[in-house]
């Protein structure tokens, strides 16, 4: 519509412009005698023409407004859509985490070491979408480094830890923390220091995700900080077995 209103617009100045000009020059050399008597009709058409120009470039601005309104809308909607996720459940959070991971070009931090493993983990589309994440995560590890916390609440992270060892992926590190106190703690995994996942601390928590660099740099400040705290139990091909061992002793 836009650019119909601006061709109208265009042929409404041409036609004013060599109506106005041609009068010029008739009048100038006196061309044609019987034109003088129709000056005040010539007039009163070229200001009607002025105002038809007049309200067709307001009808113009007004669309184009409309127009830039209503992209700067849709953009402002796929920017917020990219940059917060919220996720209504467990599978659905870890199957976008899993696409994340697979994509993922430089690192992936993750916090394996909330208190309690959130009921419904037996649950089928859960563990679909655990599977499949846990596949990214082997194949991400041969790319990049990947670093994992963990506390060893459940035996199920005991589990994954013995999986990841027998893996052995060059990319893939982990440590632990012994003590289990009851202070609660913030699950969350950073992909490429670009997006943080945020996973359930209790149950009026939300599952979500941002994608932000300077979000990701103050919890990555936070977990480098842990990493160094932490006992080693595989740094890339280096693999501490004694503490392996004594992992699976005390979670028997």
């Amino acid at each position: 519509m836009h650019k119909i209103l601006r061709k109208i617009d265009l042929i409404i100045l041409v036609v004013i412009a060599l109506m106005a000009g041609a009068l010029s020059v008739v009048d100038f050399f006196d061309i044609v005698q019987f034109a003088a008597p129709n000056y005040p009709l010539f007039t009163l058409f070229l200001l009607s023409m002025v105002a038809l120009h007049l309200i067709v470039s307001y009808f113009s601005q007004e669309d184009f407004r409309s127009d830039t309104k209503t992209l700067l809308d849709r953009i402002a909607k796929g920017a917020e859509v990219n940059d917060f996720h919220v996720f209504k459940d467990s599978a659905e959070i870890e199957s976008y985490l899993a696409k994340r991971i697979i994509e993922a070009k430089k690192s992936v931090c993750d916090l394996s070491w909330k208190a309690k493993i959130s009921e419904g983990f037996s649950a089928r589309n859960r563990q679909l979408a655990h599977g499949y994440m846990d596949k990214c995560i082997t194949e991400a590890s041969d790319r990049i480094p990947y670093r994992e916390i963990f506390i060893f609440s459940d035996r199920r992270r005991v589990e994954k830890l013995v999986h990841r060892i027998e893996e052995n992926k060059k990319g893939y590190s982990c440590s632990y923390f012994k003590d289990d106190t009851l202070i609660p703690r913030l699950q969350f995994v950073i992909v490429d220091d670009e997006e943080i996942f945020f996973f359930a601390s209790s149950a009026s928590s939300i599952l979500c995700s941002f994608r932000s660099q300077e979000l990701c740099k103050v919890f990555r400040s936070y977990y480098d900080e842990a990493w160094n705290k932490a006992i080693p139990i595989k740094e890339g091909p280096r693999i501490n077995y004694e503490e392996v061992e004594l992992i699976k002793k005390s979670c028997c």
